[in-house]
C-alpha cells in the first residue's frame, strides 16, 4: 500500500488504460497494458504492438478524423476495435497532472520522440486507471524543441459547446506547463526511460471477456 492508502501493481501486472468521453457515455477508447513502474510520483505502462484496443468510430464505422469542423465532435458514435500497429509506447501517468507523457523510439533506437497528451488527471480503477482526452498535443523532442497538435480541433470542440472558455484557458496552460517541463528537462523527461525496453516474457493482455464493439477497423 501506498502512503495515501492505494493500493500499488507490481511490474508486470496487466491493467486497463482506459479514456471516456461524458458526451458518448458507454463507448471507450480502452487499452491493455503492462505495468512498469508505479509509485507515488509516477505510473509508467507498455503498450505493446498488436494488442486489441477499444475505441470510438462515427456511428457508420467511418473514422471520427473523416469529418470536419465541430461535426467530428458531435456526430453520433459508435464502438469499434482494431489492433495497435507500429512500435510498442511507454506512457507516464503524474498524479493530478493534466498530461501523459507516451514515449515512441525512434531510428536511434530511443524513445526520444514524446507525445505529450493533454487529458484530465487520472483516477484509479479496480481494473486500472481512467482519464477522459483534452484534444490538445505538444510534440517534443529530446533536443528540446516543440510544437503544438489538434489547436484547430481544439477551437473547433469550444465551437462544438464541449468546453467552455475557461476550460479552454485551462486546457492551454497545462500544455503550456508541459512545455516547461519538457524544455526544464523535468521528471519524467529525465527518468531514464529513453532505453526502456520491455521485458521479453511479458504476454500481450487482453481485453476484457466481456468486451463488446460494432465495428471492426
Amino acid at each position: 500500500m501506498s502512503s495515501a492508502g492505494e493500493t500499488r501493481w507490481q511490474p508486470g501486472s496487466q491493467i486497463l488504460w482506459t479514456y471516456v468521453n461524458p458526451d458518448f457515455p458507454g463507448l471507450l477508447d480502452q487499452r491493455p497494458v503492462t505495468v512498469v513502474a508505479d509509485d507515488d510520483r509516477h505510473l509508467a505502462v507498455w503498450l505493446a504492438p498488436g494488442s486489441r484496443m477499444l475505441h470510438q468510430v462515427i456511428a457508420d464505422g467511418s473514422p471520427i478524423r473523416s469529418l470536419e469542423g465541430s461535426d467530428r465532435f458531435m456526430a453520433p458514435r459508435a464502438q469499434a476495435i482494431r489492433d495497435w500497429a507500429g512500435a510498442g509506447i511507454l506512457a507516464v501517468f503524474q498524479p493530478e497532472i493534466m498530461y501523459s507523457v507516451w514515449l515512441f523510439e525512434t531510428e536511434s533506437g530511443l524513445r526520444d520522440s514524446y507525445y505529450i497528451n493533454i487529458e484530465v488527471p487520472y483516477v484509479r480503477t479496480d481494473v486500472g486507471i481512467e482519464t477522459s482526452d483534452l484534444v490538445l498535443d505538444v510534440v517534443a523532442s529530446a533536443d528540446g524543441s516543440y510544437r503544438y497538435k489538434d489547436e484547430d480541433e481544439l477551437a473547433f470542440a469550444h465551437e462544438a459547446g464541449l468546453f467552455s472558455g475557461s476550460d479552454v484557458a485551462e486546457i492551454r496552460q497545462a500544455a503550456a506547463n508541459a512545455v516547461d517541463d519538457v524544455t526544464a528537462w523535468r521528471f519524467p523527461f529525465d527518468a531514464g526511460y529513453q532505453t526502456f525496453q520491455p521485458h521479453p516474457d511479458w504476454p500481450i493482455p487482453s481485453l476484457p471477456h466481456d468486451a463488446s464493439w460494432t465495428f471492426e477497423s
